[in-house]
């Protein structure tokens, strides 16, 4: 009897083992990672302990993490700047879990969180600056922001403008969304900077290649998203406060915010915020830098409604800058241009002072959104409207009473309105979206000047599907996408006649991504894509001095004193771009290493070609013609960050560079040199009733460029002139040399009650170098930026 309750005892367990080890191992756990005040946190690590399964989570905060087996697993979660938090579960069906992340009490060093994580993608190459982080970065602006990321860089005109440049492009190959809405001004101009304050963004995310394809054209470099808080969703008070004072320049920024929700409406959240800046004239280690001063303000508003299913939200923002440009690019002769290329410091130098003169720009921006969002089982559904209205006046040093008239004076009005459905299947998701965008761009009468661009309607509208498949430890993903642009332009040639043309762009773009997780520490991720873009109106048409720029410059269709060109007769093409990222990522408790390597292929690249010396009524100025060529970019990002002790962190970061004109086997303009990082910090988490002490030491090399057009003299470009003789590529001075930069921060917090102090100090340039910086359009006139000590205060209620 003993015997056959034996047998019968074994075959029971034999059977109930082969049961289990014939269930299918189909069942996802999903779900979002978020922070204890709601607020999404893109880039965390989830991943099964003591297993090779592990995803990172979205920009919504989300994961998915399909073909696991029943049973019970702990579930860990790693963020940086948040404790490490571990959960157990016991899987027997598919399962949607929410986790809450409480903050780190040490203040760590990291600002950018490169590959490991994602977007809407788990292929793309991606940075995060969030948090903590973002905080010692905020009371810059926008473009000297980003410019903390591997990969991202600025073309800068002075000390006060700064544009985002990504592996080596820049301007209409960049793509910016804020708040969800695709940000659009007169981004034409490389003097045009982003209007956008940071002091909005709860996190800023960078995708690097030419995968973001549901976003749009012209992502032939990358996307920028700038990504505000949640709404709160409870009916608590709480905000902020932030004070920043910097030596050089002698400015100041204030910025505030206050957020709650609603004990009467449950789900009602609502936030306003604004920021306030002001500061002087810059100055370089040996001068002042004369009419460099600025003046800003911003502010923005916001309120939603949500339920688990539905969900609506309002925003609004302003913008607004008066930012002065260097009296000492402004010349009277041909003479004055060649003594201001070798002169320092520059012409009409003078003390320090905050009165903003000409040349300046005025720039407002105003974003007005709704978007709205439905949950129904697997499928979401979402629509965003957007209207933006961007005006900007551009004031030359004129004579008389002209000098109070703008030379150039543009408004631009853009709608844009996006559907999205999304759905979420046990091993795959998709995504298939509509974009349109209408754009009405006009110049504002009474310049007295034939305008720069010509008056313009632009009509785009756009369709894309994205599929992402999970299989164990690959993701793959495959997106298509088609565009439609149509624009009807009007404007004056160089004998004030009137032209009007009308033209229409449409063009194909796919991508395909890999993702694969290796054992519990390493990652490769790699993608190929197309992108592409229209030619813009301003690249088509511009006309005469760009006053910002300090240049003159000629459009591919209005080439000086030809008159307009047959656009049925002229060859004029889209630029097409197929990049290719590959990224490996090593990380262990002490140490991360991370490699990304790119190539970007871009048919008929436009540019800016310096041409030679014209006259105007300011005097002799270099001019420019937009030209198309091929061009590729090769480059390499390299990061890495080592625990020497408990408290002591090495840091290293290097970003490669190598840009070519392919057709004429030439070098490019404008293309940042190879740079080099390394950082010391000391971090102590509390010492008393204080706490998050840290001290950061920062050295940065920046090589020379050496793959710059060569470079020719005034009488060199004049005597080719007179000859009637092409002139070849070339710059109007030789590439700055090499400089080594040196800058140190502290910080540290205290607690009061519920509320928190945050203090730091910095300085940059310690040692008060002399440098000029290849890309900033100034170089030719002035150095950069001397020594700045920076003090700041925020306070979290």
């Amino acid at each position: 009897m003993r015997t056959s309750i034996k047998i019968l005892i074994f075959l029971t367990a034999l059977l109930a083992i082969q049961a289990k080890a014939q269930q299918p191992c189909d069942l996802v756990l999903s779900g979002t990672i978020a922070s204890k005040e709601g607020e999404p946190l893109p880039g965390a690590a989830v991943f099964i302990s003591g297993s090779e399964k592990g995803v990172v989570t979205d920009v919504d905060g989300h994961y998915h993490m399909a073909g696991l087996c029943a049973g019970k697993y702990t579930v860990t979660i790693k963020f940086l700047g948040y404790r490490d938090q571990q959960q157990s579960i016991n899987l027997k069906a598919s399962q949607d879990l929410k986790i809450e992340l409480e903050e780190e009490d040490e203040m760590l060093q990291e600002v950018v969180i490169e590959d490991k994580f994602k977007t809407e993608n788990e292929t793309q190459s991606i940075s995060v600056l969030s948090g903590k982080t973002l905080d010692e970065a905020k009371g810059r602006s926008f473009g000297e922001v980003l410019r903390e990321m591997p990969g991202v860089n600025s073309i800068q005109t002075g000390p006060t403008i700064f544009k985002p440049v990504i592996h080596g492009v820049h301007s209409q190959r960049i793509l910016i969304l804020n708040n969800g809405i695709r940000h659009e001004g007169q981004q034409w101009g490389a003097e045009h900077a982003p209007e956008i304050d940071p002091f909005i963004a709860s996190n800023i995310v960078v995708i690097k290649d030419a995968g973001a394809i549901k976003y749009g054209t012209d992502a032939l470099g990358g996307v920028i998203l700038v990504n505000p808080a949640p709404l709160p969703i409870d009916a608590t008070l709480g905000g902020e406060w932030n004070m920043i004072a910097n030596s050089n320049g002698r400015s100041g920024t204030a910025s505030g915010m206050l957020q709650g929700g609603s004990k009467k409406w449950d789900g009602f959240g609502w936030r306003v915020q604004g920021t306030a800046k002001k500061g002087g004239d810059f100055h370089a280690p040996d001068y002042v830098l004369s009419n460099t001063g600025f003046n800003e303000l911003n502010y923005s508003a916001a309120a939603g409604y949500h339920k688990k299913k539905n969900g609506i939200e309002a925003f609004y923002s302003h913008f607004k800058s008066n930012l002065g440009i260097l009296r000492g690019s402004v010349v009277g002769s041909v003479q004055d241009l060649e003594n201001a290329l070798e002169r320092e410091p520059p012409q009409n130098t003078q003390d320090f002072t905050y009165q903003i003169n000409n040349p300046r720009q005025e720039v407002s921006h105003d974003l007005l959104k709704l978007n709205g969002e439905h949950v129904e089982g697997k499928n979401t559904y979402r629509f965003q409207y957007g209207l933006q209205i961007n005006k900007r006046k551009e004031f030359d040093v004129r004579l008389g009473n002209l000098n109070d008239i703008p030379s150039i004076n543009l408004k631009l009005y853009t709608h844009t309105l996006d559907l999205e459905w999304l759905h979420a299947g046990t091993k795959t998701e998709r995504s298939v979206g509509l974009n349109g965008m209408l754009q009405d761009n006009n110049n504002i009468y009474g310049t007295q000047r034939i305008p720069f661009i010509p008056n313009f309607t632009s009509t785009s509208a756009g369709a894309f599907l994205v599929e992402k498949f999970h299989a164990g430890a690959w993701t793959i993903d495959a997106g298509w996408r088609y565009d439609f642009k149509h624009y009807d332009v009007s404007g004056f040639d160089y004998k004030n006649a009137p032209y009007h043309s009308q033209l229409n762009f449409h063009s194909m773009t796919g991508t395909l991504g890999v993702n694969r997780r290796i054992g519990k520490y390493m990652q490769f991720v790699t993608s190929v894509g197309s992108a592409w873009r229209p030619p813009h109106v301003a690249e088509l048409y511009s006309f005469g001095r760009h006053q910002s720029a300090g240049a003159v410059e000629y459009g591919l269709l209005l080439g000086g004193n030809e008159g307009v060109l047959d656009i049925n007769k002229t060859d004029y093409r889209n630029e097409n771009a197929l990049k290719w990222v590959a990224t490996w990522h090593y990380d262990r408790e002490k140490i991360s290493v991370e490699a990304s390597g790119y190539y970007n292929y871009i048919f008929n690249y436009i540019y800016l070609k310096p041409s030679g010396i014209t006259q105007t009524f300011t005097g002799p100025t270099p001019y420019f013609n937009y030209r198309q060529t091929d061009a590729s970019f090769l480059g390499a990002d390299l990061s890495a960050f080592y625990w020497l002790y408990t408290s002591l962190k090495l840091t290293a970061r290097a970003s490669l560079l190598r840009a070519t004109d392919e057709t004429n086997h030439d070098y490019l303009v404008f293309i940042p040199s190879n740079r080099y990082e390394l950082g010391l910090r000391y971090e102590k988490a509390q010492h008393k009733s204080w706490k998050n002490f840290y001290a950061d030491l920062r050295l940065k090399y920046v090589a020379r460029q050496n793959r710059a057009p060569q470079y020719m003299s005034l009488q060199q470009i004049q005597a080719l002139e007179d000859a009637g003789q092409p002139i070849p590529n070339f710059d109007f001075m030789a590439a700055p040399d090499g400089y080594f930069l040196c800058g140190f921060s502290t910080g540290i917090s205290h607690a009061f009650g519920a509320s928190r102090m945050d203090l730091k100090i910095g300085v940059d340039n310690m040692l008060k170098t002399s440098y000029r910086e290849y890309t900033n359009r100034m170089k030719y006139y002035a150095d950069d930026l001397g020594r700045n000590f920076t003090v700041g205060v925020k306070y979290i209620f």
